[in-house]
C-alpha cells in the first residue's frame, strides 16, 4: 500500500483510512471529534448520535478490503487518492484547516466506474423516466412481487411531503436509479427530531451491484447534510429477502415491526358515516388525533397550523373534505388510486390494485365503532370509483390494533430501522406510529 505524504491533509487521511481498515477498533467519539472542524459537514463519517464503532464497522463492511492504488492530488490541506477494493475503485479526499491543529473540514468517499455515471436532483419533466424506472423494478417478496405504477403524474406522493428530494441516478447519459429522502420532523423517545425518510429506491435490474445507490445518495447526502438531520429511517417489508440480507448489520432496528392492514372495500362497504371537514374542525380534529397516537413512538403531535399546513399543500389530492369526522372519530383518506395502480404477481397470476390510503385516523376512547362506522364508509365511498382497497398502519400496541386487525383480509409486516438514531428505552412497551405520507 502507497504511504501518504506527511502533511496535515495526508496525516488525518491516513486515521480516517487505518480506521476503516481496523473496522472501529480502538474508535471513540470522545477523541475522534476533536480532529473535526465546526464546519465539518458530516461526511462519510459514522453518526456520533448512534453507536459510533459500529459505524466504523459497516463501513468497513460497505468497501472491503482495500489499498492506495495511487495518489491523485496532494498538498498541504488537500488530499484526494483511489483506493482499489477488490476490483472496485473508491476515491478518497480529505481537506483541513490551515491553522494547527489542522482539524477535518470535508472528507470525500466516492465510488469510481469504468462507465459514466452522473446523478442529480429529479424534476418534473423526468417524470416520465422516473415512472419507467419503477415499473420495471418489481419488489420481489416471498410469495408475490409487487410493482407500482404511478402512471402520468410520478410526483403525486411528493407534493403531499413537507421537504422531499428525488435522487436521479444516469448512466451513460440514461435514467437508471431513484432514491428519495423527504426530510420531516417526529417524536422519538419524547423528544422531536428532524430525520429522513428514505423511500421508493429503484435501480434497474441491468445496473444493480454496481454501486448506483451510493452515487444517487449523494444527492441526498448534499442536499440534507447530517449536521442539519438527526438521522434517518426505513422501512422493509419482513418478506423482501434481499432488501432484510442489505440492511441486516444496519443498527437501531427497532423492536417490533409497522403493520399495513389491508381492508377489502368490496367486503366492507357500507353507508357514509360522519361528514366532510371543514378548516373549521381544525381543532377538534387536533385533539381527537392527538389523543389517540399521544403515547406512540414516531407520532409528532399535531397543531391546528401542522394539520392546516398538511392538509392544504396539494389540495387536489388530499384536503379538507378527504377527512371525515364524527363525534369522537376522525379519518382522512388520499384516494392514491385515481393514479397508481399496484400490479401483483403471485403463482403465474396477475392482479391489479388499486387503494386509497388512510393518511390520518384517530379516535377517544370507546370509540372503536365509530372508526369502523368511517372506515367502512370510506371503503364504500372508494368502491363506487372503481378503487378496490383501502389501506392502514398500525402496530401491535397502537391503539384500534384489535379492531383493525379483525377488519383486515391481510395484514403485512414491516421491520424499522432509524440508522444514527438510538431506540429510546421502553419502545417496545409502546406503540409504533407510521404516517403514511411518508412510506
Amino acid at each position: 500500500m502507497l504511504a501518504l505524504p506527511d502533511t496535515p491533509a495526508g496525516r488525518q487521511l491516513q486515521w480516517y483510512l487505518a480506521t476503516i481498515a481496523a473496522a472501529g477498533e480502538g474508535a471513540s467519539w470522545a477523541a475522534d471529534r476533536d480532529r473535526l472542524a465546526p464546519t465539518f459537514d458530516g461526511g462519510p463519517l459514522p453518526n456520533a448520535n448512534a453507536d459510533y464503532v459500529e459505524g466504523w464497522r459497516n463501513l468497513s463492511r460497505r468497501i472491503g478490503p482495500f489499498e492506495v492504488a495511487s495518489i491523485d492530488e496532494t498538498a498541504d490541506l488537500a488530499i484526494a487518492v483511489t483506493l482499489d477494493a477488490g476490483g472496485k475503485r473508491w476515491r478518497a479526499a480529505c481537506e483541513v484547516e490551515a491553522q494547527a491543529p489542522h482539524c477535518i473540514t470535508s472528507i470525500v468517499l466516492q465510488r469510481l466506474f469504468d462507465f459514466d455515471v452522473s446523478v442529480r436532483e429529479a424534476t418534473e419533466a423526468d417524470g416520465p423516466a422516473l415512472a419507467e424506472i419503477e415499473r420495471r423494478c418489481p419488489i420481489v417478496l416471498s410469495d408475490r412481487s409487487v410493482t407500482f405504477d404511478r402512471g402520468d403524474d410520478y410526483f403525486a406522493f411528493a407534493r403531499l411531503m413537507e421537504d422531499v428530494t428525488v435522487g436521479l441516478g444516469l448512466v451513460e447519459g440514461v435514467p437508471a436509479a431513484i432514491n428519495c429522502g423527504a426530510v420531516h420532523n417526529v417524536r422519538i423517545g419524547g423528544e422531536e427530531l428532524r430525520v429522513m425518510t428514505a423511500i421508493h429506491t429503484r435501480i434497474l435490474p441491468e445496473h444493480q451491484r454496481k454501486g448506483l445507490w451510493g452515487a444517487v445518495s449523494d444527492v441526498l447526502s448534499q442536499k440534507y447534510p447530517r449536521h442539519t438531520i438527526a438521522g434517518s429511517r426505513g422501512y422493509v417489508s419482513v418478506d423482501n429477502a434481499a432488501m432484510q440480507q442489505g440492511f441486516a448489520n444496519m443498527p437501531d432496528k427497532w423492536p417490533a415491526p409497522a403493520l399495513r392492514a389491508q381492508l377489502s372495500c368490496d367486503s366492507l362497504a357500507g353507508p357514509a358515516a360522519g361528514r366532510p371537514a371543514t378548516p373549521a374542525d381544525a381543532l377538534r380534529i387536533v385533539e381527537i388525533l392527538n389523543a389517540c397516537h399521544d403515547g406512540e413512538e414516531q407520532y409528532l403531535p399535531y397543531t391546528v397550523e401542522s394539520l392546516t399546513a398538511r392538509l392544504e399543500r396539494a389540495p387536489a389530492q388530499y384536503s379538507w373534505e378527504r377527512v371525515w369526522l364524527s363525534e369522537r372519530t376522525v379519518a382522512g383518506v388520499w384516494p392514491a388510486g385515481e393514479s397508481i395502480r399496484v400490479i401483483i404477481e403471485s403463482n403465474g397470476r396477475r392482479a391489479e390494485s388499486r387503494r386509497g390510503l388512510v393518511l390520518d385516523y384517530g379516535f377517544l376512547p370507546g370509540a372503536e365503532d365509530e372508526l369502523e362506522a368511517l372506515l367502512r364508509g370510506w371503503c364504500g365511498w372508494l368502491a363506487g370509483r372503481g378503487l378496490d382497497t383501502l389501506s392502514i398502519f398500525t402496530s401491535a400496541l397502537s391503539p384500534g390494533y384489535d379492531r383493525l386487525r379483525g377488519l383486515a383480509s391481510e395484514v403485512e409486516a414491516f421491520d424499522f430501522w432509524t440508522p444514527g438514531i438510538a431506540v429510546p428505552p421502553g419502545a417496545s412497551e409502546r406503540g409504533l406510529y407510521v404516517d403514511q405520507v411518508y412510506f
